[in-house]
């Protein structure tokens, strides 16, 4: 799990020695908690996260997931509106003519925003 770059990442920063796995208990930016999160093949299962400040909940996952209930989640759409997630602004690099980049080759990830109140939990399960 991280929380950069606005909004807070779950998983696949695993090596392959923990394919399968649950934690519970980290802390985020924004005042959120997860509470208990499982894998399984590399996918994310199930995730529970509490929110301790209330605010937009910006989540950051490797496959589709949905709330428990079998409500969809809204796509993330421009900048975190959660103040405790500004990102700052970074200068454009200066990359010399004669460099060659090769792209990053990032596999898809989904983007959410799930507006969150205060002390509430939020249980979400794979697609």
């Amino acid at each position: 799990m991280q929380s950069s770059d606005g909004a807070v990442h779950l998983l696949p920063a695993l090596p392959d020695t923990f394919n399968t796995g649950m934690v519970s208990g980290l802390k985020t930016r924004g005042g959120f908690t997860i509470t208990d999160m499982k894998w399984e093949n590399g996918q994310l299962v199930s995730v529970e996260i509490e929110s301790t400040l209330g605010g937009n909940l910006r989540l950051r996952t490797p496959n589709e997931i949905q709330f428990k209930s079998g409500k969809k989640l809204k796509k993330a759409m421009g900048e975190n509106p959660n103040s405790f997630f500004m990102v700052d602004d970074i200068k454009t690099p200066l990359v010399s003519e004669a460099a060659t980049i090769e792209p990053l080759q990032l596999k898809p990830t989904y983007l959410y925003d799930i507006p969150t109140k205060k002390g509430a939990s939020y249980m979400f399960v794979l697609k």
